[in-house]
């Protein structure tokens, strides 16, 4: 009861700091042009090809749990539309090739289907857009902006020509929507019994595999306002203080910068707990000596980033946890040298990320018998972000310019109550990698000066 009430107060003390503070004021939903969203559509009908038609459902609200959450758009919907409100609907339609051509497919039509107009609803939710809205086109990019109630009759007629229908049929990994999914096509049979269905899920993976220059700047942004929250954290971080407060206080500092939510649940983990992954209860208070690995970021317009740094709980590495922590630096430098187009995130020899992190921890440093500390990488070393801290990637890509994933090296020793695990996001370039998180301090003479500011 003690800790429920600890928790209250905090949470009542960031609304009155919330209330009181104007001076960084959290932006509206940023997006990329409308014109992007329409180029990502082009290629999408260009890679399928003239046989068939594109149809792409967006979530409804009870498919994210909206009345506790944000709503959440249909990663693939939103990379196709830039439209994040519920029950949306998308359609694109070939123009008919000519017998005989080799020419690229073009576009026939581009239909958004979105609902119309619930004003008794929208006292409760705000003003929406509907179809029949003048001005829907220009807010939507779609030169056709039709009421969902059509949806029907215009597959019909598409289908009287293609009787092959594109649409996602599996889910990707780790969203949670396979049953958004199986509803998706049950729908969809149904209104076309006798339609054909191809899966377009691994043309838009490598689609979003590059990621766009208004990408890259979302992703920016997201960084910049994750490096402050830790930059805050380093200030907070001290014996007594609760896991809990340290990651509601980071989520203030990315959400006050314009992040519209976490990235993924922030994990703060001490003690032994810096050694569980994905530990992310947050409900531990911290102990001197103990080390801290918050792995905590936010996503600014969808887009995520993804930032981890292990702290002394008291301020200064003891001479072991100094060592440890100068191995994972070591090996995270190396990956971050050797990152650059060809490159593989996964195991893949010389060229693989994994490979040369593992190298460098297995030939710096032992453990407490003598062993090699190689054991204790227990997790990969990179993954692609985007529209989802993991983004949807063919591990048998090699890395390519405008592609952004992290490094993110670590060492966990249960037998010694901690561990370390240091992350960063970089840019791939021309001729190597950009690191975006690179205003944040990550050596140890650095993280300790930072402390003792407190």
């Amino acid at each position: 009861m003690e800790r429920r009430l600890q928790r209250f107060a905090i949470l009542l003390m960031s609304c009155v700091v919330l209330a009181g503070m104007f001076s960084l004021p959290a932006a509206a939903w940023e997006r990329e042009a409308l014109s992007a969203f329409h180029e990502r559509r082009v290629k999408l009908l260009r890679e399928t090809g003239s046989d068939g038609v594109i149809v792409l459902f967006g979530y409804h609200e009870q498919d994210v749990a909206a009345s506790t959450t944000p709503f959440r758009q249909n990663e693939n919907f939103y990379y196709l539309t830039g439209w994040d409100e519920p029950d949306a609907m998308l359609m694109l339609v070939p123009r008919a090739a000519k017998p005989g051509s080799n020419e690229a497919p073009e576009m026939g039509k581009e239909i958004l289907f979105i609902p119309a107009h619930d004003y008794k609803q929208e006292k409760w939710t705000g003003p929406k857009l509907g179809a029949d809205d003048a001005d829907a086109p220009a807010r939507t990019g779609f030169p056709r902006v039709k009421s969902t109630t059509l949806f029907q009759s215009e597959l019909q007629d598409a289908l009287k020509t293609f009787n092959k229908i594109y649409t996602e049929m599996t889910p990707q990994p780790e969203s949670g929507e396979e049953g958004f999914i199986q509803d998706m096509q049950a729908r969809l049979k149904k209104a076309a019994p006798l339609a054909t269905f191809a899966d377009f899920r691994g043309i838009l993976t490598l689609l979003r595999t590059v990621k766009s220059p208004g990408e890259i700047a979302l992703i920016r942004k997201a960084a910049d306002a994750s490096i402050e929250a830790h930059l805050a954290a380093m200030k907070t971080v001290r014996p007594g203080v609760w896991e809990y407060e340290v990651a509601a206080r980071m989520q203030y500092e990315y959400e006050r910068r314009g992040c519209e939510w976490p990235a993924y649940p922030p994990i703060v983990g001490s003690g032994f707990f810096s050694t569980v992954l994905h530990y992310d209860r947050d409900s531990r208070q911290m102990q001197a000596g103990d080390t801290v690995v918050m792995d905590v970021a936010g996503a600014y317009g969808g887009y995520a980033s993804d930032i981890t740094r292990t702290l002394p709980v008291s301020g200064k590495f003891t001479p072991r946890q100094r060592e440890i922590y100068e191995v994972v630096l070591g090996a995270e430098d190396a990956v971050i040298s050797a990152a650059k187009p060809g490159m593989y995130v996964g195991r893949h020899g010389p060229q693989g990320l994994f490979e040369i992190a593992y190298d460098y921890i297995n030939t710096h440093g032992k453990d407490l018998h003598g062993k090699t500390l190689g054991q204790y990488l227990i997790h990969g070393v990179s993954h692609p972000i985007g529209l989802n801290v993991h983004d949807p990637f063919d591990i048998n890509q090699p890395l390519a310019p405008g592609m952004v994933v992290t490094v993110e090296p670590g060492v966990y020793l249960p037998e010694e109550n901690f561990g370390v695990r240091i992350e960063d996001d970089i840019l791939i370039t021309e001729n190597g990698c950009e690191v975006l998180t690179r205003r944040l301090p990550r050596s140890v003479e650095e993280i300790e000066r930072l402390m003792a500011q407190q």
